[in-house]
């Protein structure tokens, strides 16, 4: 009876060890569920719970100079390497002394039940962390909702009057900002971060829905490994942390800082984040914001143009920005040019992949789809009245 009662005991911890990642997973499925069947509880959801995360984990990361999950990931991969050294190491001593039996605490199959345990445990982890802080918030309110405009099917005609209005304010802005000897665009990095913080803030005082935090965006020290994978910028879900590849043009990267920002405030979409970022850039006090977001906006709008208009309508429109942009333009390609392989393939299809998984079934397009967006805020009537 006593070994009996031992072994029952054993088992119960045992089934307990493994339930609980498997209970993990299960409650961030039913969030994810919830999340997708009722629309209703992911903006609650994003408006009540998500801004504790948002204070406590976001705030706690902001403290560390450098990126937290830059640091994490190092960490991980240190611990591995040691773990596999001591593990093929304990293996080979074990091997030499004994037959290898499961209740041997230092026999190969004991470590390999810990190695998956280990690894279980940390995937529920990440995953119940990514649905908290990120998963839930595809499913909530559009960022269209707050500001009070509706989406239409866009036209030939309005998209040449937004191309036009934007060109316009280029040839303004291009008069404000610093050039490099080469004549392309030098950004100013000295207050940058307060500035994007600044735009952020400004703009949840025009529209809310943005939350009252906002940390500094951290430059990672991998950036050239994110420019051999076509990344400007990305936002860790686990740690909150907004980051910007800081290697790449400066004429992007105000615009990528404000689009992580948004990630940060819980608009995980794509078109959303680059309209928030449009938004609070365009009205930022710094010049170079201004013209960071006219940029990007000229260029997903390019994009869209080369379709709906003929090659000589596309031509006329062209000819209609300031040489500064085509110099920009021009460096950009230059740039990311130099980067083009096997990698930077690899990493396009997982995000494109990873963004179809989450309710943007463009995939990677779904960057683009924020043109109809700045369609629908230019054809309501306030935006037309001069003020902007």
């Amino acid at each position: 009876m006593r070994f009996s009662l031992l072994g029952y005991s054993h088992l119960k911890r045992v089934i307990l060890v493994w339930l609980i990642p498997v209970l993990m997973f299960v409650l961030g499925l039913v969030l994810l569920y919830f999340a997708n069947r009722f629309p209703g509880f992911a903006s609650w959801y994003a408006m009540r719970v998500f801004p504790v995360f948002v204070h406590t984990v976001g705030r706690f990361w902001s403290f560390m100079p450098v990126s937290g999950f830059e640091f994490l990931l190092g960490a991980g991969l240190v611990y591995v390497i040691v773990w596999v050294v001591r593990a093929v190491i304990g293996c080979v001593r074990s091997r030499r002394r004994s037959f290898i039996y499961w209740h041997d605490e230092k026999g190969f199959l004991l470590r390999l039940r810990g190695m998956v345990l280990g690894v279980f445990y940390l995937a529920a982890a990440l995953f119940l962390m990514f649905v908290l802080t990120a998963g839930i918030n595809y499913s909530r309110e559009s960022f269209a909702y707050h500001v009070g405009i509706t989406m239409q099917e866009p036209c030939v005609d309005e998209l040449e009057e937004l191309f036009i209005m934007l060109a316009e304010r280029a040839h303004v802005l291009v008069g404000y900002i610093e050039t490099c000897e080469d004549g392309r665009f030098a950004l100013r990095r000295e207050g940058m971060h307060e500035y994007a913080r600044l735009a952020m803030h400004g703009l949840e005082y025009r529209y809310g829905g943005l939350g009252s935090y906002f940390p500094q965006a951290k430059s990672p020290m991998i950036s050239r490994v994110l420019s051999h994978m076509n990344i400007g910028g990305f936002f860790s879900p686990w740690t909150m942390e907004a980051h910007y590849n800081g290697d790449m043009p400066g004429q992007s990267i105000p615009f990528v800082i404000t689009h992580e920002l948004a990630h940060f405030a819980g608009h995980m979409r794509e078109d959303e984040a680059n309209f928030i970022a449009y938004l609070a850039s365009r009205d930022s006090h710094h010049p170079d914001f201004k013209y960071s977001a006219v940029y990007a906006a000229i260029r997903y709008v390019l994009s869209d143009m080369r379709r709906a208009v003929s090659t000589e309508r596309y031509s006329e429109l062209r000819a209609m920005l300031p040489e500064q942009i085509n110099r920009d333009f021009a460096g950009a390609r230059e740039f990311w040019q130099e980067f083009q392989g096997r990698p930077a393939e690899m990493a396009t299809r997982a995000n494109d992949t990873y963004l179809r998984l989450n309710q943007q079934p463009d995939g990677v397009l779904s960057y683009g789809r924020m043109v109809q967006l700045l369609l629908a805020y230019y054809r309501s009537s306030f935006a037309y009245s001069g003020r902007h």
